[in-house]
């Protein structure tokens, strides 16, 4: 007959022992792979501080490039005290209208009443333009200028009265009795004459001379 077994049985205290045991092993294995493995690879791995590869350089150094902001490249601003200047008799609207400030109605304003003068003879003109203001007309004035090529003189001694009408400082009275006085049988008299009439007795500025010839 086959002995009869017995069952093999352990007490509490016993499984306790040996869970506890089995736990201080776990931790003691797991404190020798850091201290001897992990610990050396992590801290005093010099290749992670000193040992670069070649193409981790090369690769680090495209990054660091384009980390880099852009260095943007300024034009140079073109001085409108550079520029040639324009004759201003010979502008159009759309040329006036180039200045900063200067709308569709200020050139036109402008252009008519460069015409009203038969041509300015002066750039500060341009204050009278109703609208300019000195601001405006300070930007003008780095871009246009009068020159004198360009102004028509009309020949006081034998200029129509639609050719006087053009000339400007002159009200229609006036020109009327200056053509009274070329009729005469001494005409308008020397040019010294013609030129105190104008300047003493009729107090015209000198700028109305400019647009005459004798």
């Amino acid at each position: 007959m086959n002995p009869k077994r017995t069952t093999f049985r352990i007490s509490n205290e016993e499984r306790k022992g040996v869970l506890f045991l089995l736990l201080v092993l776990c931790v003691v294995k797991s404190l020798e792979s850091f201290l001897t493995v992990g610990y050396h690879r992590i801290v005093f791995d010099p290749n992670r501080f000193e040992n670069y590869s070649s193409e981790s350089k090369l690769f680090d150094s495209l990054n660091s490039n384009e980390r880099q902001p852009a260095v943007r490249t300024m034009k140079p601003k073109v001085s409108m005290n550079s520029l040639v200047k324009q004759d201003l008799n010979n502008a159009s609207v759309s040329d006036l209208r180039q200045i900063r400030g200067v709308g569709p109605i200020l050139s036109k304003r402008t252009i008519k009443y460069g015409r009203s003068l038969n041509g300015y003879t002066n750039i500060n003109q341009l204050y009278r333009v109703y609208g300019l203001d000195s601001l405006i007309v300070d930007r003008m004035k780095k871009v246009y200028e009068i020159k004198a090529d360009t102004i028509k003189p009309i020949n006081i001694r034998v200029a129509s009265r639609e050719e006087l009408n053009t000339l400007p400082y002159l009200s229609p009275q006036e020109i009327e009795w200056l053509i009274s006085l070329r009729n005469r049988p001494e005409g308008l008299g020397s040019k010294e004459f013609v030129t105190n009439l104008f300047l003493k007795t009729l107090n015209k500025n000198k700028k109305l001379l400019v647009y005459l010839t004798y």
